[in-house]
């Protein structure tokens, strides 16, 4: 038993130190952030807070950095709440934020490709 545990939690370790912080962000209005580079899989770590749950709103778009070109929307919600979002893209992004009456910040990690996969569900 004890085996299994410290397998385990060396397991645990190693997939927590294979995750790499690239950039983060935060703020409580509209925002363009500065550009971060990323190689595909890449993750997005978001939380969103209100003290005006009836007024809150936000939407947020990944962004090519050097055209601005719209890549995608990531999330757009009227509620607090937190999540994680897998991406594949590769290049220099950016993320425009329209935010009312919230407080959001915004992690981006790299992770491993094994990471990645083990985030997708399998339909069996």
């Amino acid at each position: 038993m004890k085996i299994l545990i410290a397998i385990v939690a060396l397991g645990l370790a190693a997939g927590a130190a294979a995750e790499e912080v690239l950039v983060e962000f935060s703020g409580s209005g509209n925002k363009l952030t500065e550009e971060f580079e990323v190689t595909g899989p890449w993750l997005l770590d978001w939380s969103i807070t209100t003290d005006y749950a009836s007024e809150a709103g936000i939407e947020i778009n990944l962004l090519d950095a050097v055209f601005l070109g719209h890549q995608g929307m990531v999330l757009r919600t009227r509620y607090a709440g937190a999540g994680t979002k897998l991406f594949r893209e590769t290049g220099r992004m950016r993320f425009r934020v329209i935010s009312t009456a919230v407080n959001w910040r915004l992690k981006v990690s790299a992770i491993t490709d094994e990471e990645a996969d083990a985030m997708i569900p399998v339909e069996r």
